[in-house]
């Protein structure tokens, strides 16, 4: 059996076709995880735009992601061809996604300080529409792939570890690269820089969604229609809400992705003005990453004995705990210069590190278990005969990017509200620029207080659901019968 092989001879999905597939992650996760880490903090310390700006420019994302997403979904339920209906988006849209990231990233490299503040929001929101568009046309079809490469419950529990998996590495990698490349020191003074995290992950994220392309398939066969149905709004952006179990588990898959992407966001605000020590960014991203990484087997075996639902309120509980003892650290720099990586890393307290472990591995579970759990509600509550995954796809892609995105639009007005003050645009090299008491106290109690309160919404989401395998085994089983 060649190692390129997609479908086993037992009938099972290679090793060769799961790790594929999680490379279509890799797109979304680089993407995302660039976006949330660094464009605000970019726009507020870079580019010196106002906090209530940069929430503006996602705000606007969001709202073409509400237009967008569901219409992608509907162009891929409608297509096919010789590549099928989702994989062929993937391939056409790969380089796109690629060249718009990397002039996302080009751009405030470029524009420079005599910019007027109205220019530099205009440009970065035309070139970040531009940029989560070719992203809306990767990711939702790609979102559905799952669910024409398996029906099985078992696979497809695997196939989502591979792309959680991939997804924590993707942002590990994206953070350790990023943060290598960008140098040492705080964003207003290495984002020169940031031109070159464009063209390193532009570059990344096209050969992902290439590879992704080449190793998953699509059972069905669907011949290319020589006219599309009438695009219907309310089939593709209302209708899927009436089935409880995608309502319940889309408000948790929210909830996933808006406590990450306010813990992405918040760390760099966290560690250089809480802590005073920006250097512990990189230290405590990692090992958030990684740790959600390596429990990725952890909850999966959970999920497999317990059910998934049970794992995930498992670990929303850890995660809840360890935030709750990351709220008493104290800042460990008194010092109005940047400590280096090894005095920083020395200083942080010992029980600091024991939380952040136990933090790391409730994240895991958290952003793995409602991606397993979405293609069983999906499945759950389409008709017999349906072939609209698009559809609900839209959605959870749209969702995907709310939770990202509605961390900025929390924290943008918080920071305001707080007294968040622009970095000096002369500032010496190795000085670290203090915000007032009353900042400091809002970064703190958004990376802990916020992160709880929607981690705690998302366990009660799903505190109901009653999907499991011989839920959905007996489902698909009386499909088959019926046909």
């Amino acid at each position: 059996m060649s190692m390129f092989t997609k479908i086993k001879p037992n009938g099972k999905i290679s090793v060769f076709s799961k790790l594929s597939y999680g490379m279509g992650e890799m797109t979304f996760g680089v993407t995302n995880t660039i976006m949330s880490v660094y464009l605000l903090i970019t726009l507020t310390d870079y580019l010196r735009v106002k906090p209530i700006w940069a929430t503006v420019i996602v705000v606007a994302g969001i709202a073409w992601d509400a237009v967008t997403d569901p219409l992608v979904g509907y162009l891929s339920d409608n297509s096919g061809g010789r590549f099928g209906r989702r994989r062929r988006y993937i391939l056409l849209y790969a380089l796109p996604l690629g060249l718009s990231f990397f002039l996302l990233w080009m751009a405030p490299t470029v524009m420079g300080a005599g910019v007027p503040e109205a220019a530099k929001v205009i440009v970065i929101l035309i070139i970040y529409l531009a940029s989560i568009t070719f992203l809306t046309l990767v990711n939702v079809p790609y979102g559905s792939v799952i669910m024409e490469m398996t029906d099985d419950y078992d696979e497809r529990t695997s196939l989502t570890g591979f792309r959680m998996v991939c997804s924590a590495a993707a942002t590990l990698i994206a953070i350790g690269a990023a943060e290598t490349i960008l140098g040492e020191g705080p964003i207003y003074s290495t984002g020169k820089n940031l031109i070159y995290v464009g063209l390193v992950f532009g570059i990344f994220i096209t050969i992902a969604a290439l590879l992704c392309f080449y190793g998953t398939f699509e059972r069905r066969k669907f011949e290319k229609l020589l006219v599309r149905p009438k695009f219907n709004f309310k089939k593709y952006m209302l209708e899927s809400w009436k089935s409880k179990p995608f309502r319940q588990v889309t408000i948790a898959y929210l909830c996933a992705f808006t406590v990450i992407g306010l813990l992405q966001t918040l760390l760099q605000y966290y560690t250089t003005y809480w802590l005073r020590a920006p250097e512990m960014f990189l230290i405590l991203a990692a090992m958030v990453l990684l740790l959600a990484i390596l429990s990725t087997p952890l909850w999966t075996f959970v999920a497999k004995k317990l059910g998934k639902r049970e794992a995930f309120l498992i670990s929303c509980a850890l995660t809840v705990a360890a935030l709750i003892g990351v709220f008493f650290i104290r800042p460990i720099n008194d010092t109005e210069f940047v400590l280096d990586l090894g005095t920083s890393a020395g200083l942080f307290p010992i029980y600091g590190y024991i939380l952040i472990f136990f933090l790391g591995v409730g994240i895991g579970g958290v952003q793995l278990l409602p991606f397993s759990m979405m293609p069983d509600a999906i499945n759950f509550s389409m008709n017999e005969g349906d072939m609209d995954e698009g559809a609900y796809y839209g959605i959870v892609t749209f969702v995907q990017k709310l939770g990202m995105g509605a961390a900025t639009m929390l924290i943008g007005p918080i920071l305001t509200l707080a007294k968040y003050k622009e970095p000096p645009k002369e500032l010496e090299d190795g000085v670290l620029f203090l915000q007032e008491k009353v900042t400091n106290e809002a970064i703190r109690a958004m990376f802990v207080g916020l992160s709880i309160v929607i981690v705690v919404i998302g366990a009660l989401a799903v505190l109901k659901y009653e999907i499991d395998r011989a839920a959905l085994h007996n489902k698909i089983k009386k499909e088959n019968k019926e046909s």
